[in-house]
């Protein structure tokens, strides 16, 4: 990466500031619903209070590729935390986390005539899958009425498993954040049985 701020330093903050913004809704809907007694300072605790500054304020300019990659890990393990505290008190209440997930995506949701291809790229606006030059996900195919992609590897997997926690349920949460982003899209997102991720045209 550069050495200077660029656009891409600004569209992966951005990433990360949409996910400590689900983080701070599940955080929210579990202290209203008492689904996990405490867990706001708990979390401040373990990872300290979320800085509001814009980007050009609070990164090391020194060394930007890194300082990036530290964030990322912080809202990942962050994310991976404030789940599984909830799960370990009640396995149950993922069908309510998933609600969370899926609202958040729907606050954020392609709205008119999108094609599949403009959805796409919507997700990877929003998603963290790692840094660029982890190169998670390959294109396999873009269009109007659908586009697919392989990905190639998991970068979420380490922040569940040091908390003692599954990977799956991170994917059934991003599921819903998916399927939330494309409610009004007249589009739908399916893995297929070769692990394919697909968004198509409804019907």
């Amino acid at each position: 990466m550069s050495a200077f701020l660029g656009p891409i330093h600004y569209w992966l903050y951005n990433k990360i500031e949409l996910q400590e913004e689900l983080i701070q809704n599940i955080v929210e809907a579990a202290e209203k619903n008492n689904w996990c007694e405490d867990l706001a300072n708990e979390v401040e605790r373990n990872f300290g209070k979320k800085e509001i500054k814009a980007l050009e304020e609070i990164i090391d300019q020194n060394n930007i590729h890194g300082w990036l990659q530290v964030r990322i890990s912080h809202t990942e393990s962050k994310l991976a935390f404030v789940v599984t505290n909830i799960l370990r008190n009640n396995p149950d209440y993922i069908s309510e986390l998933k609600k969370t997930a899926y609202s958040f995506g729907e606050s954020k949701a392609a709205t008119g005539d999108l094609t599949a291809d403009a959805c796409y790229k919507l997700l990877n606006d929003t998603l963290i899958d790692g840094m660029p030059c982890d190169r998670v996900n390959e294109l396999i195919e873009s269009g109007d009425n659908q586009t697919a992609w392989r990905q190639n590897l998991c970068v979420h997997s380490d922040y569940w498993q040091n908390i003692g926690s599954d990977v799956s349920v991170y994917y059934e949460l991003r599921h819903e954040i998916i399927k939330g982003m494309l409610s009004k899209s007249g589009l739908e997102y399916i893995v297929d049985e070769d692990g394919l991720n697909i968004i198509r045209r409804r019907g």
